[in-house]
Parts: C-alpha cells; structure tokens; sequence
C-alpha cells in the first residue's frame, strides 16, 4: 500500500510539471523579421469614401485535393467590428503563384465583402501581391460591387 501512495505521489508530481505553461509569444513566422509579434498585420481601405481599418488580417494555403499537383490557392480575411457589426473582406485566390497582380475574375479569383451576414460579391478589381516574403504577404487591392466601392485598399499578412 505504501508503493502505491508514493508512486502516486511521483504521479502526480510529474502531471504538475508537464501542464506548465511556457513563457512569451508564439512560435510562429512574423511579418516582422526576427520579432514574434505581429504588429504590423493590417488590412485598410477605402469603402464608400468611408475609411475601413483592421489589425486582425489572416491568410491561408489551401492545397488542392491531389496533394502533389503543385497547386496552392490562398484566402486572405481581415474582419473589424464597429460596435454594432461586423465588417469582413475576403479574397481567394485559386493557383497563387506569389507576386503579380491577380484581376477579379469569379470563380477564381474573388473579392467578397461581408456586413454582418450581407455578402456583397465583387464585380470587378485587382489584387496586387507585391511582396511575398518568408515572413509575410503584402499587397494593394481595390474592387467595386454591386453597392460598394472599394479602393486605396491594403494588406499586410502574416505568411500562411
């Protein structure tokens, strides 16, 4: 009985151990160089001559089904909330090949912006990839749909 107790005790001494938590930012790539932080993830623009700001900006790889085809699409989406509503911009981009510019042309490439859940479908635009970095992804776009004109936009990502 006395085995058990102290091999227990060793138990549970070793769990507390393991459950600690480490210290400072994530592991991740940065947009910045050499710094963990991403302080510079934004997204901005302008939406009907209304000014449009986010720091929280995310891109995504999707490879394609036959997973050595080589293909590799990717999908931006920055979300800001003003209180009341959420605001979204998306971009997908099928067959990403780094920097070019990529015109709007549905359903391969597709600029889509969302006020709460009213999706507005772009018709027309660019999406410029200008730099495409180890650490990160940044870009211009501008794009008009069927309520909304979206210009002087930009983008800065963390690279998926």
């Amino acid at each position: 009985m006395k085995r058990l107790l102290v091999a227990n005790a060793i138990l549970v001494v070793f769990l507390f151990a393991a459950c600690s938590k480490t210290k400072g930012p994530a592991n991740g790539k940065s947009v910045q160089p050499n710094n963990n932080l991403d302080t510079l993830v934004s997204m901005s623009a302008l939406i009907n001559s209304t000014s449009w700001q986010t720091d929280s900006a995310f891109g995504y790889q999707i490879k394609s089904s036959g997973n050595d085809s080589g293909v590799v699409n990717l999908m931006i989406t920055a979300t800001s909330y003003d209180g009341s509503v959420s605001n979204t911009i998306t971009f997908n981009i099928t067959n990403f090949t780094g920097t070019q510019t990529y015109t709007i042309n549905p359903p391969l490439v597709t600029a889509t912006y969302y006020i709460g859940n009213i999706r507005q479908y772009a018709r027309s635009g660019q999406i410029i990839v200008s730099s495409n970095t180890a650490y990160g992804l940044i870009g211009t776009f501008n794009f008009r749909t069927d309520n909304y004109n979206v210009v002087n936009g930009a983008f800065n990502v963390a690279q998926p």
